[in-house]
């Protein structure tokens, strides 16, 4: 399988948004209103209940996605085979992500550093277990070396690796990653460019 990279841009929001759409969680549609927003839950849009992520959250998810992609503050990247999108990864400046129930920044601060974080992976059902996350994670991890980024880290579960979508363990220690921290239920893993 041929695995292209792309770094998300509003001329590829109507790619993610098919993906979001129809693609990434036909297979547990528990799950198909989520269009990646829980690391960008503020106080208010908790208000708006766009906290969950089934469908009848859905439509708010969705548009408050857009407006973040538009606006540069949800970031991240796709990756294609046969023109058709296969996986999102979302990562962004550490400090991006704002989730007042689970905030990365507040409850692992980093020395001023500038850190890159991947906190989800969302890979096409019919094309998983094919090297799909690795492509993405190595792809940001270059990326953050360019953009000048001295660590990308990421959040696997500590116990459910069934619950993949932060990653598996073993996807960052397969690529240099090393454990600096615990929260949550969660490993904190860094790989230093």
């Amino acid at each position: 399988m041929e695995i292209k990279v792309c770094k998300l841009i509003t001329d590829l929001l109507d790619d993610w948004l098919y993906f979001f759409d129809n693609v990434a969680f036909e297979d547990n549609r528990g799950w198909c209103g989520c269009y990646c927003m829980c690391y960008h839950w503020t106080q208010q849009l908790a208000k708006e209940r766009a906290w969950d992520c089934d469908k009848k959250c859905a439509p708010l998810n969705r548009a408050k996605a857009i407006d973040f992609i538009q606006t540069g503050r949800m970031q991240g990247y796709l990756a294609y085979s046969d023109g058709k999108v296969v996986g999102w990864c979302n990562s962004n400046e550490k400090k991006a992500y704002d989730n007042v129930n689970f905030n990365f920044a507040e409850e692992i601060p980093d020395n001023g550093e500038k850190i890159k974080s991947v906190v989800c992976f969302a890979i096409a059902p019919e094309n998983r277990g094919k090297g799909i996350a690795t492509a993405l994670l190595k792809y940001v991890c270059e990326d953050a070396r360019n953009d000048g980024f001295e660590y990308v880290e990421a959040y696997p579960f500590e116990h459910d690796e069934n619950a993949a979508y932060h990653g598996p363990t073993a996807l960052f220690e397969n690529n240099g990653f090393i454990l600096c921290n615990r929260i949550e239920g969660c490993r904190v893993v860094r790989r230093k460019l």
